[in-house]
């Protein structure tokens, strides 16, 4: 009994360690959450839902309408800076704001040669930072999380595709959750 006692103690001690150091990352590639929207200046394309996607796509574009005016934007990062991850290069980098702030950043690497490479770069690079995170293999896809109480991050492979790295205010994100399901 004692022993069981002992290893649930020391299981939530490692859970509580590996959230403190994702809690504890301030940014990611020099992005921090948090920031006002206004900090990338022109680099920054704020998305109206009246882009020719959206167009074709009612329920899309309905739906993105719906979530501006409740103050959360979507938005596509144009500039150069923030794209690089070591020998690597963001293809997109997409931004959500609530109220003019930053909630959630996400990184799409689209080099289908590379994609297993910048894979296990970006996971060995942040768990190294992080500690080791949860991971899921599937038949399409992997991928790697560290969640903790404030921020969450997560490496993704779509094993035709695409490599996503994802950085997020958990409690921001949770509001927005809220605040969309209230909204219709």
């Amino acid at each position: 009994m004692k022993k069981l006692f002992l290893i649930v103690v020391l299981v939530g001690f490692y859970i509580s360690a590996l959230a403190q150091n994702v809690d504890k990352t301030t940014n990611i590639n020099a992005i921090e959450l948090g920031v006002e929207k206004s900090v990338f200046g022109d680099d920054l394309y704020l998305i109206t839902g009246d882009e020719p996607a959206y167009k074709e796509a009612p329920s899309l574009q309905y739906a993105l309408k719906r979530k501006i005016m409740a103050g959360i934007r979507d938005a596509s990062y144009l500039g150069n800076d923030y794209r690089k991850f070591g020998n690597f290069e963001a293809t997109n980098i997409t931004m959500q704001f609530y109220n003019d702030r930053l909630f959630k950043v996400q990184w799409t690497f689209r080099n289908r040669n590379s994609l297993k490479e910048i894979y296990d770069y970006l996971v060995d690079f942040y768990a190294d930072k992080l500690g080791a995170g949860k991971e899921g293999v599937f038949d399409d896809f992997r991928q790697v999380e560290w969640e903790g109480h404030k921020n969450y991050v997560q490496v993704f492979m779509d094993n035709e595709s695409d490599v996503t790295l994802v950085f997020e205010d958990v409690k921001v994100s949770k509001k927005v959750q809220k605040v969309l399901a209230n909204s219709k």
